[in-house]
């Protein structure tokens, strides 16, 4: 799922920094999902745009909190739920009282009672376990596997922060902490494939996929021992010659690296669990740290080419509306008598127009509505 980006909004200062090109990287990253579930034969290792969302969430979310910790000498946690609760639920709300009126004029098939398990399952943030445990995997709402694995890090990652209080304060604590999660994540992984474990169980897992968010976690923590400067908003320069001739070099690599992974990788190949996805995760992060680090590079340069950034500002949205309109398309093409390409060409327009709507009606006005209320102070 997209991660939720801290935009600087009128007004606001002191606050964390914000990056286009970061932006930009999300639109990359939602692009080569919808274009994976579009079965897009040439970009079939598209799913590695949800490992680029993880290593973003990460870093992200543990800059906010490590922000209002600086700030405010705590993280309330009541708050921090409250942020992520207006940023993530009305438009997840939205999507699915669609999903409920397609039901309804017949779109999507089954009993009421599966659709309303379905909607509950999501809402409850549990599809990631229904997939990894073959419980009752949502069949329209599959892609929301990701939603439930970001939601419930989001909770459990700031509630542990929270009761560290002070100790989370101090030097390299967290760094350590979240890296020794993403390596006992990845050796939790390949012992659960060696004893036997299928593909779905360890793809869909918080538990073995919480190592990308983990490594976010870990480049924000990293960041903000080192060199705060980069992560809040502030008059200081950016510029350091000696970072920036680092970054540009490992950002193009980097960068180059994904493209690559998203056009040849099979998510299922023996190899991914877990060598491929640490490999992907550790490859955006240090993607993220060149974009942080030299925000004037070249990769920040094409990764904040404005439509890139307009397609990452809507990525949330992209990502909720244009599988259930992918299923939808493919599903009752052949009753409406046109082909599946020219369906699925139809979502995906649909799914731009709805994303747009909730970005614009949803999701800006309420977080600038209660940004101030939830605003870490010193």
């Amino acid at each position: 799922m997209p991660p939720a980006n801290v935009e600087q909004l009128p007004g606001q200062t002191d606050t964390v920094r914000y990056w286009p090109a970061l932006d930009g990287l999300r639109g990359l990253a939602v692009l080569a999902v919808v274009l994976f579930h579009a079965q897009v034969s040439q970009v079939r290792g598209g799913f590695a745009g949800v490992d680029i969302f993880f290593v973003l969430s990460g870093f992200l979310i543990t800059s906010q909190l490590l922000h209002e910790l600086h700030c405010a000498g705590s993280i309330r946690w009541s708050h921090f739920f409250m942020r992520r609760l207006v940023r993530l639920q009305p438009a997840l709300l939205l999507m699915l009282l669609a999903y409920i009126l397609a039901w309804v004029a017949g779109w999507i098939p089954g009993p009421g009672s599966t659709v309303a398990r379905d909607v509950g399952t999501v809402l409850l943030a549990m599809a990631h376990w229904a997939r990894a445990l073959d419980w009752y995997p949502p069949d329209y709402l599959g892609h929301a596997w990701s939603l439930g694995i970001e939601e419930q890090f989001y909770l459990l990652w700031a509630l542990l922060l929270a009761a560290m209080g002070r100790y989370a304060a101090r030097r390299w604590n967290v760094l350590l902490l979240a890296l020794a999660g993403a390596i006992a994540s990845m050796i939790w992984m390949l012992w659960l494939h060696t004893t036997g474990a299928g593909p779905v169980r360890l793809y869909n897992g918080l538990d073995t996929r919480a190592m990308a968010l983990l490594f976010g976690c870990a480049l924000a923590s990293g960041l903000h021992t080192r060199q705060p400067h980069l992560l809040v908003d502030t008059p200081r320069p950016l510029h350091h010659a000696s970072r920036s001739r680092t970054a540009s070099v490992i950002g193009p690599m980097a960068l180059s690296l994904l493209l690559l992974a998203m056009v040849s990788v099979e998510w299922r190949h023996p190899l991914m669990f877990p060598w491929g996805y640490a490999s992907l995760a550790l490859t955006a992060a240090l993607l993220v740290w060149a974009l942080v680090a030299a925000p004037t590079g070249l990769c920040s340069t094409l990764l904040a080419w404005p439509p890139l950034v307009a397609v990452g500002k809507i990525s949330y949205g992209l990502y909720l509306w244009h599988y259930p309109l992918f299923r939808v398309a493919e599903a009752q093409a052949p009753k409406a008598g046109i082909s599946v390409p020219f369906a699925m060409a139809l979502a995906a327009c649909l799914t731009v127009l709805a994303a747009w709507v909730s970005y614009v009606l949803l999701e800006r006005p309420l977080r600038m509505c209660l940004a101030s209320h939830y605003r870490p102070k010193a």
